[in-house]
């Protein structure tokens, strides 16, 4: 993970030297959102799930609190992959709103209300097994 999350550090310090030092004027500075999406925090976890209308509902369960720049979360391995800025949102906020949506993470357990509204093809095996980071 740290070696990852080196090479995601030096990719995006490259990708930050490219914008400010390639443009051909030497006043172009990048804007305040391209430096948070450079500077982002990225982590992912465990968010348990079945289908394409559960990635929708906890893609959008994540990307709707300030501070979550992308949420992506993969249904084969259970993996939300995440860039949020830590000054603006926590991680535990993040896991919280996927709960309330009716997703348990790794952290927090769904909410049963929710998790009973949900569709038939959502409707996950509460027990499942997701991989912990």
């Amino acid at each position: 993970m740290k070696k990852n999350l080196l090479i995601v550090g030096i990719i995006l310090i490259a990708g930050y030297t490219i914008i400010v030092f390639g443009s051909k004027s030497s006043k172009v500075e990048p804007s305040p959102e391209k430096i948070v999406e450079l500077m982002g925090t990225e982590t992912s976890f465990g968010v348990k799930g079945n289908c394409g209308m559960c990635k929708e509902t906890i893609e959008s369960a994540a990307n709707s609190l300030d501070g979550v720049i992308t949420a992506n979360w993969n249904k084969e391995t259970k993996q939300l992959s995440l860039v949020y800025d830590s000054q603006i949102t926590d991680l535990l906020s993040v896991h919280q709103a996927i709960a309330n949506s009716g997703y348990g993470t790794e952290l927090v357990d769904y909410d049963m209300d929710k998790y009973e509204n949900l569709p038939l093809c959502c409707k996950y095996d509460p027990d499942m097994e997701v991989k912990i980071n």
